[in-house]
């Protein structure tokens, strides 16, 4: 197992350098971010929640249809409303470019509707104006992230300064197929209920008066499928984009520092040698995303080299790391940094990694180590085993026979010369 070097040696840097994120720098770029009442992860649980009390409110007093002639009409009304605000939410989470199009859609369809709304009708003018609010809300959030994400990606881009890196070989295949398990999902999910509903009015077109045609069943189904379908395809699009755009030419390049927060998320701190800055995006720190290149940065005897180039409790504190690309949230990023390669070596490994809408973590402030991590771990363990022999030894020297007057007992038997207190 390796282990994380606290600094990149000389090696590791380009050619030319590569500037280092300042905690000024960084200070400036997240306070381009979105207002965290716009935070897309709780912002989707709280919109579903009102979804549901809207189309409760919708539906309230709301009669059942006649089924007479086709009825299009009767079955197919509101039946756009229904996708748009159904899938809103998981959109308003995954894709804000998506979700734009979405609540501005709704909102059309909400104004459009309005004078349709019976005015004796209180719980479906409440649902109606409750969407609309909704839609200007979501709308209005997904316009800050993506305006956060211009100004960020800009202020990211002064601080690179005017230096172009390209990005290192041999990067995790989980970077060439970025996006498409999203993609995939969302177009068979697009096209099974697209086909429903064209089975659907077709169906019903050609029925009778006589026998008319209820496509109810397969609204719903997709509606079902709809409603998550296009905001994964979206998310697919855009991670499939944002990977591509990496290999668009050389990318700015910053020095920064990665920590670790719980086994499978790490934050981006501006450097790891300022201690006043604090964490600025996360990644999710998968295995897959890693890639080991066996290039050696250098090598020596261990003792040597961990003084040299000590490594690092990656949960403590910050490890130096290369940073390619342009980080703001939704971009993808390759981070490349030093490992020690058994005890006697230390090369170079790789992530690639998107970057997300993350608000919440449970890292607090860090002092620096100063020290090899591992022979401070090694040398606590021989000092626990000391401790652990010395105690063992004094427990055997203090319960031999004949230490104590009053300790000699029964149990001493025939060790003690026949019998304690003696004989004749």
């Amino acid at each position: 197992m390796s282990d994380h070097v606290k600094f990149l040696p000389p090696a590791a840097i380009p050619e030319g350098g590569a500037a280092t994120w300042s905690a000024e720098d960084a200070e400036r770029w997240r306070a381009a971010g979105p207002p965290a009442v716009f935070a897309p992860n709780a912002g989707s649980w709280v919109l579903w929640v009102l979804v549901f009390v809207s189309i409760v409110l919708v539906a309230w007093n709301e009669p059942e249809a006649a089924v007479g002639g086709t009825g299009w009409e009767a079955h197919w009304e509101g039946y756009p409303e229904a996708v748009l605000m159904v899938g809103l939410p998981l959109a308003y989470r995954l894709a804000p470019w998506l979700t734009l199009v979405m609540s501005g859609l709704l909102g059309a369809l909400m104004l459009l509707s309005w004078g349709g709304v019976p005015v004796d009708d209180a719980p479906a003018r409440a649902g109606t104006v409750l969407l609309l609010a909704l839609s200007v809300w979501t709308a209005t959030g997904a316009w800050f992230r993506l305006r956060a994400r211009r100004r960020q990606g800009a202020l990211a881009l002064a601080a690179a300064g005017e230096r172009r890196v390209p990005v290192p070989d041999g990067l995790p295949a989980s970077h060439r197929l970025r996006g498409l398990p999203q993609l995939l999902s969302g177009v068979l999910l697009c096209l099974a209920g697209a086909g429903l509903l064209v089975w659907g009015a077709v169906a019903e077109a050609g029925a009778g008066t006589a026998h008319p045609y209820d496509p109810t069943g397969q609204q719903v189904i997709a509606l079902l499928a709809l409603a998550p379908g296009m905001p994964l395809l979206a998310r697919g699009m855009s991670r499939q984009w944002a990977a591509r755009r990496l290999h668009a030419g050389p990318q700015p390049v910053l020095v920064v520092g990665v920590r670790a927060d719980t086994y499978d998320h790490s934050w981006l701190y501006p450097n790891a040698s300022d201690t006043t800055g604090r964490p600025l995006i996360g990644f999710r720190d998968r295995f897959e995303d890693m890639a080991f290149t066996g290039r050696t940065l250098v090598g020596g005897a261990e003792e040597r080299l961990r003084a040299d180039h000590h490594d690092v409790n990656e949960y403590a504190e910050p490890y130096e790391a290369l940073l390619y690309g342009v980080p703001r949230e939704g971009a993808e990023v390759v981070m490349e940094f030093a490992d020690f390669y058994g005890d006697t070596r230390i090369g170079v490994r790789i992530k690639a990694v998107p970057l997300l809408a993350r608000r919440r973590h449970s890292l607090y402030g860090w002092q620096p180590a100063g020290t090899s991590y591992t022979l401070a771990q090694r040398a606590e363990r021989e000092a626990r085993r000391e401790r652990q022999r010395a105690s063992s030894s004094s427990s055997s020297d203090s319960g031999g026979c004949g230490s104590s007057g009053d300790s000699c007992g029964s149990s001493c038997g025939s060790s003690c010369g026949g019998g304690c207190g003696g004989g004749d």
